[in-house]
């Protein structure tokens, strides 16, 4: 039988950021911070979720979905 537990994700990793770098990425606009739509949490498709939310960006932002995993390849 499914439970509520069959949903949950865990994302675990490890930065080496110094103090105050990760502020100064931020400012840099070095990193994209959007906004989760509710459903997100609730994902049935975890590997698709990145390009799902850029897929619904305004503007060139949105191009980013498309991007090939590996553009090497492409």
């Amino acid at each position: 039988p499914s439970s509520d537990w069959d949903q949950v994700r865990i994302f675990s990793g490890y930065s080496g950021w110094g103090a105050g770098q990760l502020e100064h990425e931020l400012a840099q606009e070095a990193w994209l911070v959007l906004d989760a739509a509710p459903d997100d949490v609730r994902s049935t498709d975890p590997d698709d979720l990145w390009a799902a939310v850029l897929r619904r960006q305004h503007g060139p932002l949105a191009l980013l979905a498309s991007y090939p995993d590996e553009p090497a390849f492409n």
